[in-house]
């Protein structure tokens, strides 16, 4: 391997050791299998299609961005010093 790639590679794992520790990345985990996950348990459960429209995923969509502002906010360190 290049030793620039492996450079690369050895200071990606040090700076994402700590990515459990994020909450940004954990909302962002959520809320997108959320939206990955919503059309096939519509698929699955019919009777769940009357209940969510398309102003759900609107709302959706509001709460990630608004959620994502939030977790900016309120970090205040890199992965790395996590």
């Amino acid at each position: 391997m290049k030793a620039w790639l492996l450079d690369l590679l050895i200071s990606l794992r040090a700076k994402l050791a700590k990515i459990h520790k994020s909450f940004t990345i954990w909302f962002n985990g959520i809320a997108g299998s959320l939206v990955i996950v919503l059309p096939f348990a519509l698929e699955q459960w019919p009777q769940l299609q009357g209940t969510i429209n398309d102003h759900f995923y609107h709302l959706m969509l509001d709460v990630i961005i608004i959620g994502n502002i939030v977790a900016r906010f309120i970090t205040t360190k890199s992965l790395a010093d996590k």
